[in-house]
């Protein structure tokens, strides 16, 4: 099976019509999102509309979480906390029911996604680095490949016996395409497809169960025209957005 494992979406259909049609055209012959549907951006409806009439598999995010109720939001960030209160006012009945659907941790096919993490899912901690890696790698034992999002931020780390044949190693490496190697495990973070933090494209990872081959997709969108939603519907433009 060939997956497109996105993540990340924030409220930004533009950009995940974008992703989809890439994704097609790549093969995907099913897409799994790891959560944060809404939150941030200029329109959840459409967002989940388009989710949910072509059924795609999608986790709960802390976003998703904290626009029905089950996060409080007092921690976030002002405008975070902004768009996710404008969010659960602009949802009808049906579609808060829907994220409240949404499981922590979705399996197939030898794989697993969580939005932030294995070892805790409904927590939302992020992974940082090997060692938060490491504890989702031991809770989450059945997969062979796990996807993350959550940090907006593509990261790739392997689980496996490299030096000591006992004790496995955790290693951290720039994201690329590979193939999946014998004897490891991995645990990798997919990016966004709707707030990129780094640079204004959408990143998603598309996954051959059957060849073991993945590969790190970047997509361009029309990040003027988000900037200019957001403004459209007074959604503050974070600094770094401003100056991409």
């Amino acid at each position: 099976m060939r997956y497109a494992i996105i993540s990340d979406i924030h409220a930004n259909p533009a950009a995940l019509e974008k992703v989809l049609a890439d994704s097609a055209l790549a093969g995907a012959e099913k897409v799994v999102c790891a959560g944060d549907v809404v939150g941030y951006g200029y329109d959840p409806v459409t967002t989940i509309k388009i989710l949910r009439e072509r059924g795609i598999p999608t986790v709960l995010g802390n976003h998703d979480a904290a626009v029905v109720g089950w996060i409080d939001t007092a921690d976030m960030i002002g405008h975070a906390r902004d768009t996710d209160e404008m969010h659960l006012k602009e949802l009808g009945s049906d579609d808060l029911d829907w994220l409240k659907t949404l499981p922590y941790v979705y399996e197939d096919d030898n794989l697993a996604v969580a939005h932030a993490n294995f070892a805790c899912p409904q927590g939302m901690g992020y992974i940082y680095d090997k060692f938060d890696a490491r504890h989702s790698f031991i809770c989450q034992d059945a997969a062979r490949i796990l996807f993350v999002g959550h940090t907006h931020l593509e990261a790739l780390y392997g689980f496996g016996f490299a030096s000591d044949p006992h004790f496995p190693d955790c290693r951290s490496a720039q994201p690329h395409d590979f193939e999946l190697a014998d004897g490891w495990r991995y645990l990798i973070n997919v990016g966004s497809v709707g707030y990129p933090r780094v640079k204004p494209y959408s990143s998603y990872v598309l996954y051959d169960s059957e060849t073991g081959i993945v590969r790190f997709r970047k997509v361009e969108f029309d990040f003027n025209g988000y900037v200019s939603a957001l403004r459209a519907k007074s959604i503050p433009v974070p600094d770094w957005l401003e100056e991409k």
